[in-house]
């Protein structure tokens, strides 16, 4: 299966239908190598977590940082598994430790500023979010909407 693109599709309509179970199985009987098997962890993270099937979606995410420890993406889904599942504290930790091994990563800059608005922690929030910005400008829409950060913007 080298189209990536169809099979993510195909997983969205699964999903999509609430046909969580099927998209997993088709996951499942599929085996790739290389990149192509990291992506295929990425999509079953994302899927477990449209299903609010936190528990697997820790244990997928911690695999798949553990596989990939240089993917910064691999760092927030692991983060926010641990979000997901209540441990809030916990997925802040993760992206504390991500922001050390990639300090110019906008995203984990930009989820920091989330859990940190989350937390009430309002100035930490609103800094990180700025520095997200700072690096890459799509992350000001994304503020825009982001529920996470509403309480950043009645205060504005």
């Amino acid at each position: 299966m080298a189209n990536l693109a169809k099979l993510q599709e195909e997983m969205e309509g699964y999903c999509g239908l609430g046909m969580y179970d099927e998209a997993l199985g088709v996951l499942d009987s599929i085996r790739l190598k290389g990149q192509e098997e990291i992506t295929l962890s990425f999509l079953r993270t994302r899927i477990l977590r449209a299903a609010g099937r936190y528990a697997e979606m820790r244990k997928s995410a911690e695999k798949l940082k553990e596989r990939c420890p240089n993917e910064p993406e691999a760092w927030v889904s692991l983060a926010d598994a641990m979000r997901q599942s209540g441990a809030i504290i916990q997925g802040r930790i993760v992206l504390q430790e991500a922001e050390k091994k990639f300090p110019q990563n906008s995203h984990i800059k930009f989820q920091l500023g989330c859990y940190h608005c989350v937390l009430q922690e309002l100035e930490k929030a609103r800094n990180y979010v700025q520095a997200a910005i700072a690096i890459d400008r799509t992350w000001a829409d994304a503020a825009q909407s982001d529920e996470d950060l509403a309480p950043l913007r009645k205060k504005s």
